[in-house]
């Protein structure tokens, strides 16, 4: 019996990249139909914690003299 595995595989320009990282969360939503708020909600989030650390980070940085 064949196994199928729905994989995607991705290459990606790192000097692009808000439309490439744009591009892989639209090829991987349709593997979860019903379920695209759920994923963007959940990249959402990790973004804000995300930010929320950057933001913590330079609050710790010595200030330049």
């Amino acid at each position: 019996m064949a196994v199928v595995n729905p994989v995607v595989r991705v290459e990606i320009d790192p000097l692009k990249p808000v439309p490439e990282i744009c591009a892989v969360i639209m090829a991987v939503v349709p593997y979860h139909p019903g379920q695209e708020e759920a994923i963007l909600r959940g990249v959402q989030e990790a973004i804000e914690k995300r930010l929320d650390k950057l933001k913590g980070d330079k609050s710790n940085e010595q200030p330049v003299l």
